[in-house]
């Protein structure tokens, strides 16, 4: 069954659309990565590849899916975003296609200013970390950074930059 697909769009509700969040995402975009290694820790080095990502929405905006190729490094990912009415968040879980499993999600939500803030708990190489995605929406061009901190929060460190051009 492919959940990605639809030959005719679903019947309408007679209800207000849950959120909007998401909508600037929908569509297919080239991926301009910046990828530091080591994630964490000392003599790291940033890398540069390319990538394509494909996002769809359902549940009139309250699921955002997406995904990406990553050739030069081997992997396909994926996005769920799921959205909580009663809390006004997300919840973003990452699937790597070589772990094959939902990682533990990151939660929060788009502020006044635009950008979309939402961190959780997780853990790197056996350490303790939080981890914080942040959103930049745009109509043509996008970025989303991913930051690591061992200290509570106090600091972050970048090590996953996209910047985001649409395709289609």
């Amino acid at each position: 069954m492919d959940f990605t697909r639809r030959d005719t769009p679903p019947p309408p509700l007679d209800v207000p659309k849950l959120t909007g969040d998401f909508d600037f995402l929908v569509g297919r975009w080239d991926l301009h990565n910046s990828r530091r290694k080591p994630a964490l820790g000392d003599d790291a080095e940033w890398y540069e590849m390319r990538s394509e990502l494909e996002v769809t929405t359902y549940f009139d905006g309250a699921i955002s899916f997406d995904e990406g190729w990553f050739p030069a490094e081997g992997f396909r990912g994926a996005t769920l975003r799921i959205y909580d009415p009663e809390s006004r968040t997300w919840a973003i879980h990452w699937i790597n296609s070589l772990r094959g499993r939902l990682e533990t999600p990151v939660t929060g939500s788009f502020h006044d200013d635009g950008t979309g803030i939402f961190e959780g708990p997780d853990v790197w190489d056996g350490t303790p970390i939080d981890v914080r995605f942040t959103w930049t929406p745009g109509t043509d061009k996008a970025a989303w950074e991913q930051a690591f901190s061992t200290d509570g929060g106090r600091t972050w460190t970048p090590n996953w930059k996209m910047q985001h051009s649409r395709i289609s």
